[in-house]
């Protein structure tokens, strides 16, 4: 015997299992939110070496058991909320250095200036070290002054000024590159300011931190796309935590080197 389904129940039928699919969808739990992977924050290591010892750093941490750090940075926009400011590379650094001196005081200080050139950055700079004392100071500079095209001899004479006031505060100093953005590096030629930066930073014997470059090896490495560092994306907090932790190696590896070299 041959059993015939009409059109009628074949389309009741249908209905029946879309409908029990449907519940059983509904019904199932709602799947979790994705964890968003944290890149790992690596850079070849002479990137992460000082030509120099850090001295007054190593003191520091022997005699008082602390380490006090300035970050005197100039950004679009001084006045930073506290959300952003916590993602920001200082705070990273703040927290990789606490990390690695377990039982010590660590402070990072941060001073924003607006994007000035070299010649009131340094204004700024004397003002802040007026009446505060550090260990080491980070002069982050050079973006303001490849933007306006500032005189190359004017740039090394203010930078060569800036390191000898951070000297006679007695602290080391650190001096940092400019960011490295694809979006803009075949508009504007930094080269000549790193390499001037470079130059001084070694005839001055202070220390030098890449940071345009090792942006630039996290671009052409894949291990960053910065089309979108802006505050606010999460590739913005990806790269400040990363900046943050390997100027905190950088800054340890300045601390353990030999008093001889």
């Amino acid at each position: 015997m041959i059993l015939r389904i009409s059109p009628i129940m074949m389309a009741m039928a249908a209905l029946l299992a879309l409908g029990g699919s449907a519940r059983a969808q509904s019904a199932a739990p709602a799947a979790s939110p994705a964890v968003r992977a944290q890149p790992n924050c690596q850079a070849p290591e002479h990137y992460l070496t000082p030509k120099v010892p850090l001295r007054r750093a190593a003191e520091a941490l022997r005699a008082t058991k602390s380490l006090r750090v300035l970050v005197f940075s100039s950004v679009r926009n001084p006045a930073i909320s506290e959300s952003v400011e916590a993602k920001r590379y200082p705070a990273s650094l703040n927290q990789a250095l606490v990390a690695r001196y377990p039982g010590r005081t660590i402070s990072v200080t941060t001073h924003n200036e607006p994007q000035t050139p070299i010649g009131e950055s340094l204004k700024a700079l004397k003002a802040t070290l007026v009446d505060k004392s550090f260990d080491v100071v980070i002069w982050q500079l050079g973006s303001t002054d490849v933007l306006r095209g500032t005189d190359m001899a004017l740039f090394g004479a203010k930078l060569t000024s800036g390191i000898g006031e951070i000297r006679a505060r007695n602290a080391d100093a650190v001096i940092m590159t400019m960011q490295y953005s694809p979006r803009t590096d075949f508009m504007f030629d930094a080269g000549p300011y790193i390499q001037y930066l470079r130059w001084v930073a070694k005839a001055e014997g202070s220390a030098l931190f890449n940071r345009y470059d090792v942006m630039r090896y996290w671009v052409e490495d894949g291990s960053f796309d910065l089309s979108e560092l802006q505050p606010g994306a999460s590739i913005f907090e990806d790269v400040h935590r990363c900046v943050g932790q390997l100027l905190a190696r950088f800054i340890a590896n300045g601390i353990a080197a030999p008093e001889s070299q």
